[in-house]
């Protein structure tokens, strides 16, 4: 382990990495290709029909478009970077160099993409008449930049899930080209359309009055949302066969946890009934029933969206145990490193954690060890409470359960550590289970020693 660890309090490692992830994703595919594609596409119905209507909402539509996508978006893209460095760094680390070109060029055409829609936007007014063609064309390179950025990245992220056979054969294109690339590509540009038609929808609703221009722009962005809303269920089939059936096992229990994952029907009742949804909206929409679209569409924009966040939130979760199938687990462990720590154990081996001030320290020895090999997942006192999960049960019963994680649970990695390593984890859990265990200063004395143990029934 070459990297230090950083926890976040209450939200734990993951649900800080993944709420960023889902909102930049929302925001550079909803809005930054799907709102900017219709943006586009109403500037030149403007230009085709002499409307001025057309025009003057494209115009009034980007200009909200360009705050969130620029301001929001781009924050939340530099957090794409900055928190999973700062909370993953190993796995950051190694897809780096594996993806080292594609994610340069990203950068590249990242750049491009605000050169061209800060162009696209402060051109409007100054490329009219004849040259209203060159500033269609300055919207429609941006979304080539947008399209091609969205190809780049979805590469690496395909590869998170299913890395075919890149951990043996270590080949870029390999890793690039993988199972999932194809379709994961198609399902982020539809869904992100999708969302793009009911952004536009909503703006419309909201910013214009009832009138014909009102009317023909309610059919034609619904239309669109029914096409790409249908393309986005064709293409999620598609992502979901190349996934591998010991993945997909685990789709259902992701969204509804273990709480709700007893009872199925409440995923495929839920997905369904958002689907009639949109579905819904868009026919009334098209009618040109504006009083009751302006009703549905603020749900359904939201129904949308919560679609996006669970396909994100399946897509991590699945592929657990693993950052990197059959190269790292999720605890940035790699594979390959199990046998050593197994062996000769993980706190002699770890550069970050001192020898010298914690060797005698059982409760610093447990805390580091949970946060190497759990708190991916874990948090204490917070969301997913390690406490919580092993209340009630004995120090030895954790010890157990800790040489058994992934014959358990199959999302959890293994416990990377000596066994008596593993002992002293069980003990900081137990002790953590019981509320009596302290986060100390190394310099004070220990609060637990083997005395201190005797009789406290913690082994049965």
């Amino acid at each position: 382990m070459e990297f230090p660890v950083f926890e976040f309090p209450y939200l734990g490692t993951g649900m800080i990495i993944a709420l960023n992830a889902v909102l930049h994703v929302i925001i550079s595919h909803g809005l930054a290709i799907g709102a900017v594609f219709f943006i586009v596409a109403s500037e030149y119905t403007g230009f085709r029909r002499a409307s001025r209507e057309w025009d003057d909402f494209a115009r009034d539509f980007l200009k909200f478009t360009v705050i969130v996508t620029t301001g929001v978006g781009a924050v939340t893209g530099v957090g794409i970077w900055f928190i999973p460095s700062a909370l993953s760094p190993r796995g950051i680390g190694t897809m780096l160099r594996v993806f080292f070109w594609p994610w340069f060029i990203e950068w590249a055409v990242f750049t491009c993409e605000v050169i061209f829609i800060l162009l696209y936007y402060f051109t409007w007014g100054r490329l009219q008449g004849a040259q209203k063609k060159r500033h269609i064309l300055i919207g429609a390179a941006y979304l080539s930049f947008a399209l091609l950025s969205a190809a780049l990245i979805t590469g690496i992220l395909g590869f998170m899930l299913t890395s075919d056979g890149w951990p043996w054969g270590r080949a870029f294109w390999q890793a690039f080209l993988n199972p999932s690339y194809i379709p994961q590509l198609f399902l982020r540009i539809s869904s992100g359309l999708s969302i793009g038609a009911l952004s536009s929808l909503a703006f419309l609703l909201f910013t214009r009055k009832d009138g014909a221009f009102r009317k023909n722009a309610l059919e034609f962005f619904a239309k669109a949302a029914i096409i790409a809303s249908s393309a986005t269920i064709a293409f999620a089939w598609w992502y979901s066969t190349v996934i591998p059936p010991a993945f997909k096992t685990h789709a259902i229990f992701s969204v509804l946890t273990s709480r709700l994952s007893q009872y199925p029907r409440i995923f495929w009742y839920a997905n369904g009934a958002g689907a009639f949804l949109l579905f819904v909206t868009a026919m009334v929409s098209i009618r040109g029933r504006g009083a009751f679209a302006k009703i549905l569409i603020v749900p359904a924009l939201l129904a949308a969206m919560t679609f996006v966040a669970e396909f994100e939130r399946i897509r991590e979760f699945i592929r657990g145990p693993y950052l990197m199938p059959g190269y790292m687990y999720a605890n940035q462990v790699l594979i390959s490193e199990t046998p050593l720590f197994k062996k000769e154990g993980m706190l002699k081996n770890d550069p970050w954690f001192n020898q010298t001030v914690d060797n005698q320290d059982t409760t610093a020895q447990g805390a580091y060890l949970f946060a190497r090999n759990c708190a991916t997942c874990h948090t204490i006192g917070g969301i997913n409470d390690i406490a919580e999960r092993v209340s009630g049960r004995t120090e030895d019963g954790i010890f157990v359960l800790l040489g058994h994680t992934s014959d358990m649970v199959p999302f959890m990695p293994p416990f990377s550590g000596t066994n008596a390593e593993r002992h002293i984890l069980a003990g900081f859990l137990y002790d953590l289970s019981k509320g009596t265990v302290k986060l100390h200063d190394p310099s004070r004395p220990v609060p637990f020693t083997a005395e201190d143990r005797k009789g406290d029934g913690r082994h049965g």
